[in-house]
């Protein structure tokens, strides 16, 4: 059953203070392919300033909303004294949702919703018009819309969505609008929420007209602004003048200087007030640092996305080893030893896949896959066929006999993963277990072993390809070895290369030239 709230709002275009209403509403973009994302502000109508932002790749929910929105109460809003904020919203699925309802129920007290009427968009100008200002807005000549049009096309693998998504926020807050004059809306926010600490409560909270009309109640309100805006010029001056005092004042004689004496009692007397206002103050210093924050993280997009990046420098990492054949016994034997959790299962699975890994050379990620069937049809046939992740295109690796006769020996091991435990993958029961966290696990065995066994190389989980490759090169020419591998460039091959040839080997290829003459 869908739950509607009467407008409150009404057409409350100006408020005399921040927090007195709300506005939300949700949006869609349309991005190629098919693809869309959504999503949802919430602004102060004092300011425009907006409080919330949430973008998602996958329509937004209640639960989102409600999170959200909670957390701003929190923040905005003083538990004493008590006050309360219009939200107004539309007549959607998400605001006329049980949950929203029990969101209400449970701010009583500090919410009260609104809704605008049925089909009836003029009952919430204000989120109507900031959404098409947001649509419109443009940072370096494109809109939000079209700065993910151009991402995508200059990387179809693109990600960042919400790191463009926030840039396209906070860009929106530092601007100065309609309604915060010379000041974005974060500052205008910001002054007239310091301001409003030191004044009386307005007579009347609102301003409108449904109209629009003039308006009795304007007057008091402009009146309101006028003081606000004189109390933060007043604040300005005093702390402009604080600071000409201690720039000029010395320090070194403190007995002697009146100035710093005067200070010294300013001090205490703030103190007292902080130590008895504890919430307004917090709720203050969190409100004037936050902007601060904001404004850098700002700056820091703008510059990013102005200067040239510079280039990282080229770190080299420690070669890793390969691991020969004397190693892989070593670390077959060990494998999964120190296991504390079904430690069975855990020997079973790395020595199943330290033999794939030693006698075919696949990248770990490729593994991930791997049923029990793939593993029975490669022994049967001679060759595994795996679609590298990285052209993302399938390739034929041909095992050796004496890898297959290797993997026969590991009937144990499969019993164990797939039917004892019932696995579906051999590192995942119902799905492929994560890259990175196969990676860890294989990383940690394999340091362990050379830990306990006083292994002084440095062996990774690629290590085994690299084995595979440097024999590959030992044995036959870079392209067959490319072939083999499935390397595209021979010069991937190449970087794979481990050793260097001895006396009798060139001896050897030496005599062999001669031959040919």
């Amino acid at each position: 059953m869908k739950i509607y709230y009467e407008n409150v709002l009404a057409n409350h275009n100006y408020i005399a203070k921040p927090n007195i209403a709300w506005v939300a509403d949700i949006t869609e973009f349309d991005l190629n392919r098919g693809k869309k994302v959504y999503v949802f502000l919430c602004l102060d109508v004092f300011s425009n300033r907006i409080l919330i932002s949430l973008f998602r790749t996958k329509p937004i929910t209640t639960s989102d909303i409600v999170k959200k929105l909670t957390e701003v109460i929190e923040q905005r809003i003083p538990i004493k004294p008590r006050r309360e904020v219009i939200i107004h919203t539309d007549r959607g699925t998400e605001f006329s949702s049980k949950k929203y309802n029990q969101f209400v129920q449970e701010q009583e007290g500090f919410v009260v919703a609104s809704m605008s009427r049925a089909n009836t968009p003029k009952d919430n100008p204000v989120a109507e018009r900031f959404m098409r200002t947001f649509k419109e807005h443009k940072i370096n000549g494109k809109t939000f819309q079209q700065e993910l049009f151009y991402q995508i096309e200059i990387n179809s693998k693109f990600k960042g969505y919400r790191r463009v998504f926030n840039l396209f926020t906070k860009n929106v807050n530092f601007k100065p609008n309609r309604k915060s004059g010379n000041k974005s809306p974060n500052k205008y926010d910001t002054d007239a929420s310091t301001a409003a600490m030191l004044m009386v409560e307005p007579t009347y909270s609102k301003a409108f007209s449904e109209f629009y009309g003039e308006d009795f109640r304007r007057e008091p309100v402009d009146e309101f602004k006028i003081q606000s805006n004189s109390v933060v010029s007043i604040l300005d001056e005093i702390a402009a003048k604080r600071s000409e005092v201690v720039d000029k004042t010395p320090f070194d004689f403190y007995e002697d200087n009146l100035a710093l004496k005067v200070i010294d009692e300013r001090l205490k007397s703030i103190y007292g007030l902080i130590q008895s206002n504890p919430d307004i103050t917090r709720q203050y210093v969190e409100e004037a640092i936050l902007p601060i924050q904001d404004m850098l993280e700002s700056m820091d997009d703008k510059l990013n996305i102005l200067l040239p990046k510079k280039r990282k420098e080229h770190q080299t990492l420690p070669l890793r080893d390969p691991v020969y054949t004397e190693l892989f016994e070593v670390f077959l034997t060990a494998a999964g030893s120190g296991a504390k959790y079904k430690q069975d299962l855990k020997c079973a699975q790395l020595k199943i896949a330290y033999s794939i890994l030693f006698y075919v050379g696949l990248r770990v990620n490729e593994i991930r896959f791997f049923q029990e069937k793939d593993i029975q049809d490669a022994i049967k046939t001679s060759q595994f066929s795996v679609v590298h992740f990285k052209q993302g295109e399938p390739h034929i690796h041909v095992i050796s006999d004496l890898a297959v006769k290797e993997l026969k020996k590991l009937k144990h091991q499969y019993d164990i993963v797939f039917v004892k435990y019932k696995y579906n993958y051999l590192f995942g029961k119902n799905k492929p277990i994560d890259e990175k966290h196969l990676i860890k696990t294989i990383n940690q065995d394999l340091r362990r072993t050379c830990d306990i066994n006083r292994i002084p190389y440095n062996i990774k989980s690629h290590s085994f390809r690299i084995n595979m490759i440097s024999q590959l090169l030992k044995n036959t020419s870079v392209q067959n070895a490319a072939d083999i591998i499935g390397h595209k460039d021979i010069r991937a091959t190449m970087a794979y290369k481990r050793y260097a040839l001895n006396k009798k080997e060139i001896q050897k290829l030496l005599n062999k030239i001669d031959q040919d003459y």
